[in-house]
């Protein structure tokens, strides 16, 4: 979905600002900012990395275009979304201290006993975190997965392959707005069953296509009058296999 183009404001600056005519990034960093914000980004899209840092799309794509750049106090708000130092977002530069710490930073993502069949779907079993798995800081910001609530889960059944097959872990990116979980392998819940499937919205006819990667089961639609037994947890942002877990104490 497109959102209407906001004007650039007072906290931006044109390149050709008579006032201020080299704002908080020289001149010749202009180019280079661009490449170091395209990185930040990662995978994530221009609309969802720009509400982790509570800008407008337009402000962001005029970041990256090098139509405008941003201020000390915005740079600090893009910094902090993609968890890179705000020098090195300005001037490339960074001290290896800075470096070593942020590689030896780990998240723990917790592993739930949702049990997301690739079938005709299983009950919950629980919600409590039985397990976790740890990524490090820079691997997710590489992937555009910083900051995102982060959950492993584990497939059963065949439905899914050869995509997903028996006892495959995925990482899953969970969601919170539906405008992200509009496509795509998602877990998904239906009535108290929760399942992993493709699915695919459909805008004219307001609900959600649901398919198997395997041929042998047949696809289904979820009508607009049905959407609230329907549920998209998360979206599938990885297959981990059988990774190693750290059972949680």
């Amino acid at each position: 979905m497109t959102k209407l183009d906001v004007p650039t404001s007072s906290g931006e600056k044109s390149l050709i600002s008579q006032n201020n005519p080299l704002g908080i990034i020289p001149s010749e960093q202009i180019i280079p900012f661009k490449e170091r914000l395209k990185e930040v980004i990662g995978n994530d899209s221009i609309m969802s990395f720009a509400r982790k840092c509570n800008l407008s799309d337009k402000t962001l794509r005029d970041y990256m275009s090098g139509k405008s750049y941003p201020t000390l106090d915005r740079l600090a708000l893009i910094a902090e979304a993609s968890g890179r130092n705000i020098s090195w977002l300005a001037t490339g530069i960074e001290s290896a201290a800075i470096k070593v710490e942020r590689v030896n930073e780990l998240i723990h993502v917790p592993q739930y006993d949702l049990r997301a069949s690739a079938g005709t779907g299983c009950l919950v079993v629980s919600e409590t975190p039985i397990a976790e798995f740890s990524f490090s800081k820079e691997w997710l910001i590489s992937q555009g997965l910083n900051g995102a609530k982060l959950s492993v889960v584990p497939v059963y059944g065949d439905s899914m392959e050869p995509t997903l097959v028996d006892e495959d872990l995925m990482l899953v990116k969970l969601i919170d707005d539906p405008r992200e979980g509009r496509d795509g392998v998602c877990v998904i819940r239906i009535d108290d069953e929760i399942m992993v499937k493709r699915i695919q919205y459909d805008f004219m006819k307001q609900g959600y296509y649901v398919r198997s990667d395997n041929s042998a089961y047949s696809p289904f639609f979820i009508e607009k009058e049905e959407l609230k037994r329907f549920h998209v947890i998360g979206r599938m942002v990885r297959v981990l296999q059988r990774a190693k877990q750290t059972p949680v104490s």
